[in-house]
C-alpha cells in the first residue's frame, strides 16, 4: 500500500499553477486534480498605458519600454498538465497537478490552515495599484505614483483575491472554493493567528478580525503597519510567515524602498532586499536582516534557520 509522508506545495507562476510534490514509498502515476470549483470569475486586471500613464512623457516612455526575459517572449504559456512533463525530481517523489487556470489565477502565495484548507492569494491586480497614475519612472520600471493607495475597506477595490480551497472528501482534490476577501489592491501574502486574517498589502499590513476561526472577515480591517513601498510590484512586501518567537515576519525584494510605521515604531527606512518582522501585541516593527537578491518567501527551519527565494542566477547570497 503507498504511503505519503509528506507534500510540499509550490507555485507555477509562469502558466498560474499550483503543484505538490509528495514524498513516496514508492513513484505513482500522476492523477487529474482538475475537477470544477466555485467561482470560476478570476480575471487578470489588463491596465492600459492610456490608463495608468500620468503624462504623455510617461506613455510614450511605457510604449517604447523594451521586456526583458519572459516579458519579450510572446510565446503562449504551456498547457498546465504538460508542465508537469519538464519537471526531474528523484524517484521517491510524485508530482501533482493541483491547480490550474480557470480555477485560480495569477497565485502568487499559498498558505495552509490549521483545517488543512489552502488559502491562495491571486495576484490579479498586478502590476499597477487600482486609482492611481504613474508620474514618474526608470529604466528598470520602478513607478512613481501620483497619489498612495488607501487601505482595504477606505479605498478603491482592486481585483486582487484571497481564496480558500477545500478537499471536502478527502480524495485529494480541492473541490471546493470560497473568495474570503476580494476587492484587494496589491495583495501579496495572507496567514491566520490571534483570531486575526493578517493580509500583506502593501504598503499595508492589515488585520480582519475573525474570533470564530472559520475564514472569513467578522469586520473591517485594523491597519497594523503601513509604509511598504511600491516602487516595483515584482518586489513588495511579501511572504507573512510566524516565527518561533512570536514575531510575524515578511520578506522586501530589491526594487523598493519602504518606511514603515507602527504604533511604537516610526520612520523605519530601508531600501531593498530584507526580513523583517513585527510583534502583533508590543507593535514593534524591525529589520531583521538584510541582504540576498530579489527576495521572495520565508520559511524557517526547526533550528530558527531562514530561508528565502530570489530571481537571481547567482547562488550564495546571505544575510547579515
Amino acid at each position: 500500500m503507498q504511503q505519503t509522508n509528506y507534500r510540499i506545495f509550490t507555485l507555477g507562476l509562469l502558466c498560474f499553477c499550483i503543484y505538490a510534490a509528495a514524498c513516496t514509498v514508492q513513484k505513482h502515476t500522476t492523477t487529474s486534480t482538475q475537477k470544477t470549483v466555485d467561482n470560476q470569475d478570476r480575471v487578470a486586471k489588463n491596465i492600459s498605458v492610456a490608463e495608468i500613464a500620468g503624462n504623455n512623457k510617461i506613455a510614450q516612455y511605457m510604449h517604447s519600454f523594451s521586456g526583458r526575459g519572459i516579458q519579450s517572449d510572446d510565446s503562449l504559456p504551456t498547457p498546465a498538465q504538460d508542465t508537469l512533463k519538464g519537471f526531474s525530481y528523484p524517484d521517491d517523489l510524485a508530482l501533482d497537478l493541483v491547480l490550474s487556470e480557470p480555477q485560480v489565477n495569477q497565485p502568487v502565495f499559498i498558505n495552509f490552515d490549521h483545517r488543512g484548507r489552502m488559502w491562495v492569494v491571486q495576484y490579479n491586480q498586478y502590476p499597477y495599484p487600482e486609482g492611481v497614475k504613474v508620474v514618474d519612472i526608470d529604466h528598470h520600471n520602478r513607478a512613481v505614483f501620483d497619489k498612495t493607495p488607501k487601505p482595504p475597506g477606505q479605498g478603491l477595490k482592486g481585483a486582487d483575491k484571497i481564496t480558500i480551497f477545500e478537499d471536502t472528501n478527502g480524495d485529494g482534490v480541492f473541490d471546493k472554493s470560497t473568495d474570503a476577501i476580494t476587492g484587494l489592491n496589491i495583495a501579496t501574502s495572507v496567514t491566520l493567528g490571534r483570531g486575526k486574517i493578517w493580509v500583506l498589502t502593501p504598503p499595508y499590513l492589515v488585520a480582519y478580525p475573525d474570533p470564530d476561526g472559520d475564514g472569513l472577515p467578522d469586520g473591517e480591517p485594523e491597519v497594523h503597519l503601513d509604509g511598504f513601498g511600491l516602487q516595483d510590484t515584482h518586489a513588495v512586501a511579501n511572504s507573512l510567515r510566524w516565527g518561533p518567537d512570536g514575531w510575524l515576519y515578511g520578506a522586501q525584494g530589491s526594487t523598493t524602498i519602504s518606511t514603515v510605521n507602527s504604533a511604537d515604531s516610526k520612520n523605519v527606512h530601508f531600501k531593498g532586499q530584507a526580513f523583517w518582522r513585527y510583534h502583533p501585541t508590543l507593535k514593534t516593527f524591525e529589520v531583521y536582516a538584510e541582504g540576498g537578491g530579489n527576495t521572495f518567501y520565508v520559511e524557517i527551519d526547526d533550528k530558527g534557520r531562514f530561508y528565502s527565494g530570489t530571481n537571481e542566477v547567482i547562488r550564495g547570497y546571505y544575510y547579515k
